[in-house]
């Protein structure tokens, strides 16, 4: 594939942030014969969008775009001394220069860790694209101004006069229009550079492969005459990247994939509970004790359980027995797939949020909402049919989330509906089990997982908070499903 289709595939222009003529290179050592002009380094910078990573809205990139440009034509490249700026700058060059100018370029960028981090390295013909992550206020023209000058200090050179010129453009990325007699923009970019405060930043530990990539342009690119004058389209304002709601310590949030397809996420405050059932609970059993006192941090847990259509949008597939409804619960599930659906939801999340299943503690405290009864409403199982579906409402099936009275933190059907899977190995008992809430995952248990909450086909005793049961974990049934956590 050439590079101007990659570039048009992989990267959509926003706007413009610089153009100039970066500096000129004249009379100097590297440029023999008498009378000798001056060439220049053009550079243009953009900002674009990264299409290649499959998230909405796009992240954002900048993209270095830098040619040598004739500033007078008499000029030929026979009078660049092209070896003697590689001996000089990049004696470790010198006996590799032969080989693939992208490939090299490629190489020297994967030593570049600073942020912004680079991302590319790409060639067409004559021309040189540094691609880099996106941060605002970051100074980019500034240094690449100073990399430069830091390679022509380190040779000894004279540095002659910074100039404005023409607009050099990004030929691969077509909604640029060049319009020969429509100057005007030049004016408002020579107004607007010439405002612009140049303060040299020394946040480089080595010149890395940014100066290598300018350096082997001077070698290889020929001269160019000016690029013609364009005419830029202005885009529509970019918005500002969202905040994180979690570090904004929202209540509650939405993560959004797209499609109509998100996640609503509720804050669980941090606190103190008992795990387990007392023994006096009507209906337990013996597996729920001793009650132990647990710590729990805050996190935040999805407010329904995942539906198929949240599934198949991540999955690309429908396992569930009971279709006829996609925001029915997504059952028919076994818990190595439940971990297989957290990980790639967080490969699509908008905040690079990590998803989970949550443990067998935050499970209860979540349920429980601060109560410690047998249900989050109270002890009697008269009420459960406004909670929750259940053997003695639900016809058999499961049924639509969100139909039922929520628990006090906002979560719905915490009680029946559908199990669901948690983190942790399956104990008999709490004895030796973790009190700050994490998940319980060593023991003999392993290859057994715990299920919470009760389902469609039980009767209301195993629907209890404190009712706890297990599956193996490639088990697949059509009550069992999940609730994801982060």
């Amino acid at each position: 594939m050439q590079i101007d289709d990659i570039l048009h595939q992989r990267y959509s222009i926003c706007k413009c942030l610089h153009t100039e003529e970066i500096i000129e290179l004249g009379n100097c050592g590297d440029i023999q014969g008498e009378g000798a002009q001056s060439l220049a380094i053009a550079i243009s910078i953009y900002l674009a969008e990264n299409l290649e990573i499959p998230i909405m809205p796009h992240p954002l990139c900048v993209i270095y775009q830098w040619r040598l440009v004739e500033l007078d034509s008499q000029i030929s490249t026979e009078r660049i001394n092209s070896q003697a700026i590689a001996i000089n700058l990049f004696q470790d060059l010198s006996q590799n220069i032969s080989q693939d100018l992208s490939q090299r370029l490629y190489q020297l960028s994967q030593s570049y860790n600073l942020a912004p981090k680079v991302q590319a390295f790409l060639q067409l013909e004559s021309d040189y694209y540094l691609v880099r992550d996106y941060q605002e206020h970051y100074q980019y023209l500034t240094e690449f101004k100073d990399l430069l000058q830091d390679y022509l200090n380190s040779s000894s050179e004279p540095a002659k006069s910074i100039t404005i010129s023409e607009l050099s453009t990004v030929k691969a990325l077509q909604s640029l229009h060049s319009s020969a007699n429509d100057n005007s923009w030049q004016t408002r970019f020579i107004s607007t550079l010439s405002k612009i405060s140049i303060n040299r930043r020394q946040m480089l530990t080595h010149s890395g492969a940014a100066i290598a990539g300018f350096a082997i342009a001077l070698l290889f690119a020929s001269p160019k005459p000016k690029p013609q004058p364009l005419t830029i389209v202005t885009s529509a304002p970019i918005p500002e990247p969202p905040l994180d709601p979690i570090q904004n310590k929202d209540k509650a949030f939405r993560d959004n994939f797209g499609n109509g397809i998100y996640m609503e996420m509720v804050q669980i405050p941090s606190g103190r509970f008992k795990l387990g059932s007392p023994m006096t609970e009507l209906e337990r059993r013996d597996h729920e004790s001793p009650m132990i006192e647990v710590n729990v941090s805050t996190f935040y847990m999805a407010k329904f359980v995942v539906t198929q259509e949240q599934w198949a949008a991540v999955m690309g597939s429908n396992p569930a027995i009971f279709r006829e409804d996609l925001q029915a619960p997504i059952e028919n599930i076994s818990w190595l797939e439940a971990k297989e659906f957290c990980q790639k939801l967080s490969s699509k999340s908008t905040y690079k949020y990590t998803y989970r299943l949550p443990s067998e503690a935050e499970w209860e405290y979540a349920c429980r909402a601060g109560t410690s009864t047998a249900y989050h409403f109270g002890d009697r199982a008269d009420q459960l049919p406004d909670y929750a579906w259940f053997k003695g409402n639900a016809n058999q099936r499961s049924q639509p989330i969100g139909k039922k009275i929520p628990n006090p933190w906002g979560l719905h059907e915490m009680h029946g509906g559908v199990w669901e899977w948690c983190e942790d190995v399956w104990h008999d008992s709490y004895r030796g089990a973790p009190a700050d809430g994490s998940a319980w995952i060593d023991g003999e248990g392993y290859g057994r997982r715990v299920r919470r909450g009760g389902s469609w086909s039980n009767e209301a005793k195993l629907c209890r908070a404190a009712s706890r049961d297990w599956h193996w974990q490639g088990d697949r049934y059509n009550d069992i499903g999940l609730r994801v956590v982060i």
